[in-house]
Parts: structure tokens; sequence; C-alpha cells
């Protein structure tokens, strides 16, 4: 014995999504709303914080003169004995001077340290 059910279909559109944050963005609009919010996040957050740094860092290294104390990429302390165009004479200790590009200098530090 089979028994056979015949189930109609209604026609018309599908269920609303009814979550919280489909009704807030508007439904098929939320993806491309989080993305430029995530997108703005970002930007405030991240990436404008690094260029107000990065250009804070450059006025300084183009303020450079003799007998400013820095920090190198690599690690060294060293003060300025000479500022060329693009590269920096440092002392690194009483006897040893080294030549370096100004784009290795990764920090000035504040006088007395």
């Amino acid at each position: 014995m089979f028994v056979t059910a015949a189930f109609a279909q209604t026609a018309g559109a599908p269920p609303a999504d009814t979550s919280p944050m489909a009704q807030f963005f508007g439904g098929g609009m939320s993806f491309p709303v989080m993305m430029a919010l995530m997108f703005a996040i970002l930007y405030f957050m991240v990436i404008r914080p690094q260029n107000a740094d990065r250009k804070k860092l450059q006025k300084r290294i183009e303020a450079l003169k003799k007998g400013d104390r820095v920090l190198t990429s690599s690690g060294m302390f060293a003060t300025v004995v000479s500022i060329e165009a693009d590269r920096a004479v440092l002392r690194i200790s009483e006897d040893t001077k080294v030549e370096f590009a100004k784009s290795a200098i990764t920090q000035v530090l504040p006088e007395g340290k």
C-alpha cells in the first residue's frame, strides 16, 4: 500500500530575512555596507595614524643636524657627524664612523638620551 500525497506550493516571493542585521542594513545591501564600514574602520584606526607618524619622522630626518642622536633600522644608536642629500655619516663609537642612508634612520632621539 502506497500512499501518495500531493503538496501544494504557494507562488510568490521567498520569505524575507527577518534577522536584525538584515533589517538594519536593508537586506541585499548588507555586504557592500559592511565592506565600506570595515574599510572606514581600517583607514581611521591603522592607515591614517601610520601616515601621520611617517610624515613626522620624515620632517625630523630632514631637520637632522650635527650632534643629534638617532636609532637606525639595524638597532644601532649613533650620533650624527655629517649630513648629505640622501646619506648621513654616523659615529657609533669614539673611533668608528659609518655612512648610512637617511632612510635607515628610524628614530630621532630627544635631547639628553
